[in-house]
């Protein structure tokens, strides 16, 4: 009888198990197949390439304004991924393979040198270097991934990628102290281009959704002059800014934090 028990008990068990690890199988198709939409967009849509025209068109402007007022030594500041070169084959690969970012994966895909130029970035960077400024490439690549980013760059055409103007992640993601340390060198930033808040300084660095819309609000005069935000929907901090713990969740909590997020239109009957 107790061993009759003991084998009911470990069917039950494995029955369980096997059910959710079927439901997060499921949970992590459901998140690939949403992050395809938002890599399709990116790769075919024409709007994608009007909207990064524009804006390094209104960032070139907002240059040549700060120099027309005299601006000494005048700095750009710009962040590397889906801000200067596209890197939506990468997320491709992730949602084919229901996969989620890893630092492996990333590497890899870093060291094979294929990201693109998003449209426009590689003439505002010659059109910095050739106008009296410096272009800082911000990035939060990791150290390990230097040479190959610097390679992948100079092979689109990015000028003057250097170790002073290229500056990763060595100790945080917070790029405040980097920022810092370009002014402290006598520079004067002029102009951010990133595609995430966090790309214009420490105030929204992992802060929740609501601190991050209140700072676009409190800074709103910035955007459009100093401030230049490319759009992408693959990812970023908004996400994790869905919720505290956001990051650690299984796909299937993910999803459920997803859907609850949502302003969702209700018809009346």
């Amino acid at each position: 009888m107790m061993r009759t028990c003991r084998l009911l008990i470990c069917i039950t068990i494995a029955g369980y198990l096997s059910a959710c690890t079927n439901s997060e199988q499921v949970a992590d198709q459901r998140l690939a197949d949403q992050s395809t939409m938002a890599v399709n967009w990116m790769q075919q849509s024409g709007e994608y390439p009007a909207i990064a025209l524009q804006t390094f068109k209104f960032a070139t402007y907002a240059y040549q304004q700060a120099v027309e007022k005299g601006a000494r030594t005048p700095a750009v500041i710009v962040d590397l991924d889906e801000t200067m070169i596209d890197n939506s084959a990468y997320q491709a690969w992730a949602a084919a393979q229901q996969v989620p970012f890893t630092d492996a994966s990333w590497s890899q895909w870093t060291h094979a040198k294929q990201a693109l130029a998003i449209p426009g970035a590689v003439e505002f960077a010659r059109y910095i270097d050739s106008h009296g400024g410096t272009l800082f490439y911000v990035s939060n690549r990791a150290e390990q991934d230097r040479l190959a980013t610097v390679e992948n760059l100079k092979a689109l055409g990015f000028p003057r990628v250097s170790g002073q103007t290229l500056l990763l992640n060595t100790s945080s993601s917070n790029k405040q102290a980097r920022f810092d340390e370009i002014r402290a060198q006598g520079f004067q930033v002029v102009v951010y281009v990133g595609d995430n808040l966090n790309d214009f300084g420490q105030a929204t660095w992992h802060k929740d959704n609501i601190q991050r819309r209140a700072f676009v609000m409190q800074n709103r005069e910035k955007f459009g002059t100093e401030f230049f935000l490319l759009p992408n929907p693959s990812y970023g901090d908004w996400e994790s800014g869905l919720s505290q713990g956001y990051s650690a969740m299984t796909p299937t909590q993910k999803l459920h934090v997803r859907e609850q997020a949502l302003r969702v239109w209700k018809p009346s009957h």
